[in-house]
């Protein structure tokens, strides 16, 4: 791995150390929108439990916090300590009043019950996953009737958006949709929304 692929690596693969921090306040700003765009495909309401995979500095967190309020809970999952400890700034007082738990987890590993979330989402991480094992999980997880949200950069993504929408529907995801939404200053955004029968 070269010097840049390291250094990229650490920021935004798998954030760690100082190049982790650098890397989420860039996240926070670059992702924002995607994050907004995700929350509002979920169609979070109060009263329900969201899960957040792969929360990275938490702007999606507080955002689903606010949508399931009052009396929802939030899960936040990430395998970056660094990315935890941003998150739990940002949501220091969401987590106080219990609103809020991080964790550290993957799509892989969430550590949730069977059936125990209304809504699970995703932004740009789903290219870090074991895709197969991420989206049982997910469906695992899920109640019936339950919703997933994923959303990515295309040109992170690595396959082709297609796959995405082949693999949840293998993992048992019905009614999935595949979209990709055009943005000024960045590729196209995809978005799968997939829902546990």
């Amino acid at each position: 791995m070269t010097l840049l692929m390291r250094a990229l690596d650490a920021a935004f693969g798998h954030p760690r150390g100082v190049a982790g921090r650098l890397g989420g306040s860039i996240m926070a700003l670059g992702n924002r929108e995607q994050e907004r765009a995700a929350i509002a495909d979920a169609e979070l309401s109060s009263g329900e439990i969201a899960l957040v995979v792969g929360h990275g500095p938490g702007v999606g967190v507080a955002l689903a916090v606010t949508a399931v309020s009052p009396g929802g809970h939030v899960i936040g999952v990430d395998p970056s300590a660094v990315m935890r400890t941003m998150a739990a700034e940002r949501c220091a007082g969401a987590i106080q009043t219990g609103d809020v738990e991080l964790r550290a987890g993957s799509a892989e590993n969430t550590g949730c019950a069977d059936g125990s979330v209304d809504a699970a989402i995703s932004v740009n991480n789903v290219m870090l996953w074991n895709r197969c094992a991420g989206f049982a999980e997910l469906h695992r997880v899920l109640q019936p009737g339950g919703r997933l949200v994923v959303t990515v950069h295309r040109h992170v993504l690595g396959v082709e958006p297609a796959t995405l929408r082949d693999e949840a529907e293998a993992a048992g995801f019905v009614d999935v949709q595949l979209t990709l939404r055009e943005r000024r200053g960045n590729s196209p955004a995809v978005e799968l929304i997939a829902f546990r029968a």
